[in-house]
């Protein structure tokens, strides 16, 4: 070697070069003493370094002093700190730090790796990660705080960091992971004027990596030449041979060390955080990466039969998110935790967690997994394939969720070697057993076979710049670069046994979060995890970043995996409009369609709730990404649905806002008066009709020509599971109002479906008690149990009161008016003890003293004001106190008020409690369905364009008790009964049907004896043409009229006061069915169609006519009731049959609810329907000889239901048989 010269390009820098006996490190040596540079050697073995130190001074001719040699060991980082600082002493700084030494580690595949714990064990895992990886780290952060400005770092890395290297896991995972660490180390350093810059040396020529390559060649069962012919083919570059011929070979050791000495000198003072590739330009990529550009769904993952190991540290927030998105997509999940620690802190959270979720909630398998005991790891897994059959796939994740360091530099050993040994060693250690364990497994013949997926996730953003999580990430990218490798190669050699089938070669990806700040990162990562193990889905590139901004490269700001991807776009460009959408199951299923891409119309009286819903929904549609959200949600306030005014404006405002409605949703609605029929007033029950039912034909017919001309639509009334199902009725006790009506909406839907297709459907939606406010109650409104709970206590009180005084009637000659004077002073005590009193009377209060609750005044006070004023109104209705018979008394009864509470908090909620568990132990699944339940399945009910005239019941599996509709008519009744009609007055209300009550007139008279039939017509020529149909019995006397008008509760009142009080009523319309069409012409002429009075005209005269019947029907002693629904024959046109079928469906409803409040009634009347109408057009009478059957018929059905029932047999068993039912003739 020539001596320096003046001008050395590293004259007068002292030089530290660890390695500097090997290969590459000899070459660097001699070529920075070449340049002027003071090196300093270092090295394990003391005598082969002295021995190398001798053979640089003879070999160079320099100065002793310019090679200094200190021995240390690079792996002990305090002995690195010792050995720098006599460096320091002796020659004052370190100008250039060269980062070479580094041992091979052991040549093995990942499933073969030793893996051990000693980290000055060369032949394991954990002594190569020290040795690559620890050493160079050592010298940096013990030479750094010696390095003056302008000073320099090199680590060699090698380019097989980049590469697919078969057997050298051990090596180049930590030479990856120096890369990383190169550069945060530039950054970290730059700010003191210090350089650190990296090398990646290419297959150096030379009898080394030949021989490396050839033993490569057999370990893979490849010819020979293989992997050095790979190599050299993917070089840029053809250098000059002997012969001046470019071709491809190896780069020269001298390469590398004028690289070396380019960035030790200042020629490279400006270059930091760079890397130098010296491999004759082979083409790798630095990085194998991408980065999300959508939210992952999994709509279409099924992860059924799949069994997922979570490897963990101390994450259990994120290890619980994990569990919960596999479990949503039909997988499950054993959780491996590195400590017995992490493993008790879950087992308590998953003990809270089944305390609130319930017997339900399944906690995870928990295992112990330690890298430092490989054996753990190895019983766990073959704990799994026994009990689960799994694992299936994998997702590792760091071993801490805090890293043990900020910056790389200034580490302490401790944090230095404790990621060294968990993050690096120990996460390699955990996938060479999870390698071995799926290289052993086998798939039996005709089994399912499956492919390993591993999937290594980081930790989310620490906050402090990720340095050490960045380390790890290129480590963990080069490891499943190898293991894929691997995996294929030793796939293809692997052949069936006599176990089966090996497994498919394993796919690893490496999510990465840190680079994402945003609260939800962890769910996109999970979701993405959860895609990629449980899909056939495969991504090439190893590291997937997650967005740095995810609304803005997505186009969406939140999650949309689990039920919400399932809407995205399931509605897209249809628009909705939601009577009642501001709360509820309007407002959620508002919510859900507005997700699914429809544009909605909410309306409800309440403004506040409507925008408070709208800015909820709109928020939303935001975060998923949808554009316009603003504009896809409108409200409209203030609509009462009652109000036929707002009906029209709702429609007009939709319209014009979105220009078209696909979906009619009639959700809105009341609950109702909660009364008893005889107790309800009819305001009440128009006012509930209106709301519920009419309201839902007036927007129909709005609505429904445009959808027919559009070409589609779809209405939906929300009805409800106690509005009975299809040719079902359910009595519903003190709800006949809304009973009546939530069966309306349903008969309604069943017989507009003909007319309204083919291009309209039109359903009902019919769920049963909803878990949600209007169910718990809010605010001053209690829920519906405790109102109903309240009512049942109120009522039963009413009914003990009134069966009292009626009961006192019959049993002396006293009026009930007379009677009233023993209830004046309101106190309990006093009438039981009253010696005066009627029997009746003292049992009573006798009973309310043993029954009373200390913490109310029901104990004391026999009533409060409200239970005298419904009283007061039944016993008018009843027809037994008028102003000519009204005592004084009566309104001393309503002026007392007792305190309140008249019924104890205590007793509301006993009797709230039996309503409830009576109703779930009618669910088959034991639960009720909450709001968002019902909206969800209704988003889905809307998809569907198969169904039309049906019901939909997202009841939670609800059975009541059900009144079929239509019964045919059974046997007759007996003599007993029959003999109890001898002198009857009977009551026949009706008109347009003139030959049904002639007839049944007749019959009453001539054939069982009535003294007398009492016609109450509407008009005067009805009582003409009645009296004129049955002249010979009324020139006898034994007919009467009455002609009621508009007031029929007078007719009766009238008639009872001049005929007597009835029998048999027979309540039949006073009108007959509409003739006008239900839909327009072909041409969309709708002006003939029904219109929206003619259908609240037939509301009137169809239900609410029987109501009132009924309503004073229900308070006479003996008497016995037939609703009588319209009649078709076989020439009426289909709307009348079909509105005739609505009438009688829903009209049970009523006859039903009826029914049962008569047996909790002191009168116990027969209550029962009779229709004209079948169900089938084909079965209606079609001849003279028919017509004459079906009026005998008609007449045995009548008298069947409307003949006494004697007391003793008017069991419950017999009453239920003979109240409720519906007869078809």
């Amino acid at each position: 070697m020539t001596a320096p010269t003046a001008a050395g390009r590293l004259n007068g820098k002292i030089a530290m070069i660890t390695g500097a006996a090997g290969a590459i490190g000899e070459v660097i040596t001699r070529r920075f003493l070449d340049e002027g540079a003071t090196v300093v050697i270092s090295g394990r073995n003391d005598a082969k370094l002295q021995s190398f130190r001798a053979k640089l001074l003879a070999q160079e001719g320099v100065a002793e002093e310019r090679v200094v040699a200190i021995t240390m060991d690079g792996r002990d980082s305090a002995a690195v700190r010792v050995g720098v600082a006599d460096v320091v002493r002796q020659l004052g700084r370190i100008d250039v730090l060269v980062n070479n030494a580094g041992g091979d580690g052991p040549h093995q595949p990942l499933v073969q790796i030793p893996l051990g714990t000693d980290a000055l064990d060369d032949t394991s895992l954990t002594g190569a990660v020290a040795s690559v990886l620890g050493i160079a780290w050592n010298f940096i952060r013990a030479v750094a705080p010696h390095m003056p400005p302008g000073g320099s770092v090199i680590n060699v890395s090698t380019i097989f960091s980049r590469a697919d290297y078969y057997g050298r896991i051990s090596y180049v995972v930590p030479k990856a992971a120096l890369n990383a660490l190169s550069q945060t180390a530039a950054r970290e350093l730059g700010d003191l004027g210090v350089r650190v810059n990296l090398i990646y040396p290419g297959p150096i020529e030379g009898e080394r990596i030949r021989g490396a390559f050839q033993a490569m060649d057999e370990l893979k069962g490849q010819a020979a030449q293989t992997t050095a012919d790979q190599f050299l083919n993917v070089m840029r570059l053809g250098r000059p041979d002997a012969e001046g011929r470019p071709v491809r070979s190896f780069p020269h050791a001298s390469d590398v060390a004028s690289t070396a000495l380019f960035l030790a000198s200042d020629d490279a003072a400006a270059l930091s955080g760079e890397s130098l590739e010296v491999t004759n330009g082979m083409d790798l990529p630095a990085e194998s990466h991408t980065t999300f550009t959508a939210r992952p769904g999994l709509r279409a993952v099924d992860g059924s039969n799949r069994v997922v190991l979570i490897c963990a540290g101390d994450q259990l927030e994120d290890v619980m998110a994990l569990t919960g998105v596999l479990r949503s997509c039909g997988a499950d999940a054993v959780i491996g935790l590195r400590s017995r620690e992490a493993i008790a802190l879950l087992e308590s959270s998953l003990a809270e967690s089944r305390r609130f979720a319930g017997a339900s909630f399944i906690p995870p398998i928990i295992v112990h997994l330690d890298p430092r005991e490989p054996t753990t790891i190895d019983a766990a897994l073959a704990l799994m394939l026994e009990n689960t059959g799994g694992p299936h796939g994998a997702i590792i994740l760091p071993a801490r969720a805090k890293a043990p360091a900020e910056r790389v530099v200034t580490a302490p050993d401790e944090q230095a070697n404790a990621f060294l040994n968990e993050e690096i060693a120990g996460t390699v250690a955990i996938t060479a057993r999870l390698a071995h364990h799926w290289q052993q497994v086998r798939i039996a013949p005709g089994a399912p076979s499956y492919q390993p997926r591993v999937i290594f996730m980081s930790n989310g953003d620490d906050r402090r710049g990720n340095v050490l999580a960045d380390v790890a990430r290129a480590g963990i990218e080069q490891l499943v670069r190898v293991w894929r490798h691997e995996a294929h190669l030793d796939h293809e050699r692997s052949a069936p046994d006599e176990l089966g089938q090996p497994l498919p070669p394993i796919w690893a990806n490496q999510i990465i979060r840190y680079v994402n700040h945003e609260d939800d990162s962890l769910d996109f990562a999970c979701a993405a995890t959860a895609q990629l193990l449980l899909s056939n889905r495969q991504i090439e590139e190893i590291n997937l970043y997650l967005p740095t901004n995810l609304a803005a490269t997505t186009g969406s700001g939140r999650p949309s995996f689990g039920w919400a991807e399932s809407l995205i776009g399931l509605h897209l460009g249809k628009v909705a409009m939601i009577t009642g959408g501001s709360a509820g199951i309007g407002g959620q299923v508002g919510r859900l369609l507005a997700l699914a891409g429809a544009r909605v119309m909410l309306a409800a009286r309440d403004k506040v709730k409507l925008d408070q819903i709208r800015n909820s929904i709109v928020g939303e549609l935001l975060e998923v990404g949808y554009n316009d959200a603003d504009a896809r949600v409108q409200v409209f306030p203030d609509c009462d649905v009652a109000r036929e005014a707002d009906m029209a404006a709702l429609v007009e405002r939709t319209l014009a806002t979105f220009g078209r409605v696909d979906y009619l949703l009639n959700n809105a609605g009341i609950a109702g008066e909660e009364e008893m029929v005889l107790d309800m007033p009819i305001k009440g029950w128009r006012h509930t009709l209106n709301a519920n039912l009419i309201s839902n034909y007036s927007l129909i017919r709005k609505l429904a020509p445009l959808m027919k001309q559009q070409g589609s639509g779809y209405i939906l009334n929300v009805s409800s599971y106690f509005g009975g199902e299809k040719y079902a009725a359910i009595s519903y006790p003190n709800r006949a109002d809304y009973a009546v009506s939530k069966a309306g909406q349903r008969a309604l839907s069943e017989a507009l479906a003909r007319f309204l297709g083919p291009e309209v459907q039109i359903n009902a939606l019919a769920p049963g008690p909803v878990e949600g406010d209007r169910l718990k109650g809010s605010g001053e409104r209690p829920g519906l149990f405790m109102r109903r709970a309240r009512l049942i206590l109120e009522n039963k009180r009413l009914n003990d009161i009134y069966g009292a005084l009626i009961q006192a009637r019959r049993d002396s000659d006293h009026s009930v008016a007379d009677l009233l004077a023993c209830l004046t002073s309101n106190k309990v005590a006093m009438l039981s003890e009253d010696e005066a009193a009627p029997p009746a009377l003292r049992r009573m209060a006798a009973s309310f003293v043993k029954d009373g609750d200390l913490g109310a005044s029901s104990g004391v006070f026999l009533m409060n004001r409200s239970i005298a004023e419904k009283l007061l109104e039944r016993l008018k209705t009843g027809g037994y106190l008028t102003e000519t018979t009204k005592h004084a008394s009566s309104e001393e009864l309503v002026s007392i008020q007792p305190p309140e509470p008249f019924f104890a908090r205590a007793q509301i909620e006993r009797e709230a409690r039996k309503v409830r568990d009576g109703v779930m132990g009618m669910l088959y699944l034991q639960r009720m369905p909450t709001e968002y339940d019902v909206a969800i399945a209704t988003v889905y009910y809307l998809a569907d364009r198969a169904v039309s005239g049906e019901t939909f019941h997202p009841s939670g599996g609800l059975r009541y008790e059900r009144t079929p509709v239509g019964g045919e008519l059974f046997g007759q009744a007996s003599t007993e009964r029959m003999a109890q009609l001898v002198g009857s007055t009977v009551y026949l209300v009706g008109e347009y049907l003139d030959e049904h009550l002639e007839v049944l007139a007749r019959a009453y008279l001539e054939r069982h004896g009535a003294a007398q039939v009492v016609l109450i017509t509407e008009t005067e020529a009805g009582i003409a043409n009645l009296s004129e149909r049955l002249r010979d019995h009324a020139d006898a006397g034994r007919i009467k009229c009455i002609a009621a008008g508009t007031d029929l509760e007078g007719a009766f009142d009238r008639a009872m006061a001049t005929y007597g009080r009835p029998g048999p009523i027979v309540s039949t319309p006073f009108r007959p069915l509409p003739t006008a069409p239900l839909v327009g012409r072909v041409d969309s002429d709708w002006s003939t169609v029904l219109d929206e009075q003619g259908f609240a005209d037939l509301c009137e005269q169809q239900l609410t006519h029987h109501f009132r019947v009924a309503r004073k029907a229900s308070l006479i002693d003996g008497a016995a009731l037939a609703m009588v629904t319209p009649e078709t024959t076989a020439t009426s046109p289909t709307e009348q049959f079909a509105l005739a079928n609505f009438v009688k469906t829903t009209l049970h409803a009523f006859t039903a609810t009826v029914g049962t409040e008569s047996e909790r009634t002191v009168h116990r009347i027969l209550v029962n329907q009779v229709d004209l109408t079948r169900q089938a057009r084909a079965e209606e009478p079609r001849s003279d000889a028919e017509r004459n059957q079906e009026l005998e018929r008609f007449i045995q059905a009548v008298v069947l239901t409307t003949a006494p029932l004697p007391p003793t047999e008017d069991s419950r068993y017999s009453g239920r048989i003979n109240r409720g039912s519906a007869i078809t003739v």
